[in-house]
């Protein structure tokens, strides 16, 4: 929805299951482990881009 805009953990967690989820978890690593394996082909281009320090970041798909 807004390709290459960068939304940390804390936003996405917030956003997906609330505020009163605990943030040490690395639940948010396995989900987008989980949707990474599902979403890109081996040897595509990642369509999930980890930004290191900040969050997460959807790249445009090329055409």
């Amino acid at each position: 929805r807004h390709p290459q805009q960068v939304m940390t953990r804390e936003l996405i967690m917030e956003r997906i299951w609330g505020d009163d989820f605990p943030g040490e978890s690395n639940v948010l690593e396995v989900t987008i482990s989980n949707l990474r394996r599902r979403l890109e082909a081996e040897g595509e281009i990642r369509l999930l881009q980890t930004v290191r320090g900040v969050g997460y970041a959807l790249r445009e798909q090329s055409s």
